[in-house]
């Protein structure tokens, strides 16, 4: 029942926070500049299957549940409720925690990280 509930909260944090880039888009000169410069596909996913990426193309970012064939970026989490503790906790030092731990693996190219990470600051604003 837990990871039930640890599935839908990933699901829901991947779903809001692509309703809240769209939204700080629409209001944010710089991050519509962001938006144009490049396009990639950057994927969040944990290996019980839960997951979704993010399609960054023509000026808009899109999400969609599931998982991409060949992302440019990919964060792998062990699980679910891993991957929703350490995004949603307020110190950004805990995603590097969960890297060195292996509770999360990267692939792909980093700029793509950093540019979602300056995205989500820009959101959260």
């Amino acid at each position: 029942m837990i990871r039930a509930v640890e599935k839908l909260k990933l699901r829901a944090l991947l779903a809001v926070t692509a309703a809240l880039l769209r939204r700080c888009a629409r209001r944010s000169l710089r991050l519509r500049r962001m938006l144009s410069e490049d396009s990639f596909v950057m994927q969040i996913r944990a290996d019980d299957g839960v997951g979704g990426f993010f399609t960054v193309r023509d000026c808009r970012i899109r999400f969609r549940p599931g998982v991409h064939p060949n992302p440019d970026f990919a964060q792998i989490w062990r699980d679910s409720g891993a991957a929703v503790r350490a995004l949603t906790n307020k110190d950004e030092t805990e995603l590097l925690r969960a890297i060195e731990d292996g509770r999360c693996r990267l692939q792909g190219s980093f700029l793509i990280a950093l540019w979602f990470n300056e995205a989500m600051k820009l959101a959260r604003g």
